[in-house]
């Protein structure tokens, strides 16, 4: 994949910012891709109301950014904007698209599955474990990502090599979430909740998408196994071949089976927690402690057992009935001043007015 000997410099010109001539028709052809993908997932997000799809909104929006700036660097070379940019971009992007496999699977587990956990992990538990574990290897390897670039060579390796950990830390969480994704496939086939979809398409594409990344991780770790200026960093077909190929076709999986159309309900999201204010904290500026509770487990528990208050819950106060000015609760009668008691039976009307936590229309 070459470019035009008038566009493109000597290799060995100290300007330079590439190890080859960038092909101009090949960025153009995908970036066309990934910015049809963007179309295509922002479309179906707002279509299917899925909030959580702005992943891979994100994802395809980096991809397109970061192959446009490939393209305006195939037509000037020497501009070391284009070329930071489009590989930090580049680099990065395939992150949003595990955290995107993290939530998807999180909600399959939470639709398909009776008691809502694997392994007894709750399933809004896991998809908030995977995903800080996603954010950490994506500081990793953007900090090691941001350092290849670096005029000092000591600079540049050291940041290859943090680099390198960064993406073998994201292919060791992707390989425990496919052994969390084989769990709930045995789980699903044996004590699957009916839906009126099927969790088959979603999760065969899940596979697809997550080898095709698996794909992309291998090739990065051997293309930079050998270093910045190894064979294989030279050779633009292989960036092609198994850098955007593989991430067109893993992002283009979901659009085609996109979670929307089998993750279908009020049962398919995740339900909101329930917050619990404690008592006044001094070295915390009195802000009052917070516990959050998750009315699918500990709300269910007090349905069940019927003989507590749920957590959190109140006991309700019965309401004061209106009565006639100075008239007290026993019913005798005492002349105080129409503004004071209206003052003191608003105070306590507020303060007993409280509402009952009612389990059916919390759900």
């Amino acid at each position: 994949m070459g470019n035009t000997a008038s566009q493109c410099p000597a290799l060995d010109d100290p300007a330079m910012q590439w190890p080859y001539c960038p092909s101009f028709p090949a960025a153009v052809a995908i970036t066309a891709c990934f910015a049809t993908l963007t179309v295509a997932h922002c479309f179906q997000a707002i279509i299917y109301r899925k909030k959580f799809c702005w992943v891979i909104c994100m994802a395809t929006a980096w991809e397109t950014a970061g192959f446009t700036m490939r393209l305006l660097g195939a037509r000037d070379p020497r501009k070391q904007t284009f070329s930071i940019g489009s590989n930090l971009l580049i680099l990065l992007s395939p992150l949003w698209v595990n955290a995107f496999a993290y939530m998807v699977v999180g909600r399959m587990i939470y639709y398909w599955l009776p008691n809502r956990s694997v392994w007894k992990i709750k399933a809004r538990t896991m998809t908030g474990w995977f995903v800080w574990l996603d954010v950490i290897t994506f500081f990793i390897q953007a900090t090691g990502g941001s350092m290849i670039e670096n005029d000092d060579p000591k600079q540049a390796k050291l940041g290859l090599y943090i680099y390198m950990g960064g993406i073998g830390l994201q292919q060791g969480f992707l390989i425990l979430f496919v052994l969390i994704m084989i769990k709930f496939h045995l789980d699903v086939r044996r004590i699957g909740r009916h839906q009126p979809t099927s969790w088959r398409p979603q999760l065969y594409s899940l596979y697809v998408a997550l080898t095709l990344i698996t794909v992309r991780i291998i090739f990065r770790l051997v293309e930079f196994s050998s270093g910045i200026n190894g064979p294989i960093p030279k050779n633009e077909s292989y960036f092609y071949a198994l850098e955007a190929t593989p991430m067109v076709l893993a992002i283009g999986t979901f659009a085609v089976i996109h979670p929307g159309r089998t993750l279908t309900g009020s049962e398919s999201e995740f339900s909101r927690l329930i917050i619990e204010k404690g008592k006044r904290r001094w070295w915390c500026c009195g802000r009052r402690a917070r516990t959050k509770l998750d009315p699918d487990f500990e709300m269910n528990n007090w349905v069940e057992d019927g003989s507590r208050s749920p957590p959190g819950a109140r006991e309700t106060l019965p309401l004061h009935e209106p009565r006639r000015s100075g008239e007290r609760r026993g019913g005798k009668r005492e002349h105080r001043s129409h503004r004071h008691h209206s003052r003191r039976y608003s105070s306590r009307r507020q303060s007993d007015k409280q509402v009952l936590w009612d389990p059916v229309r919390a759900a």
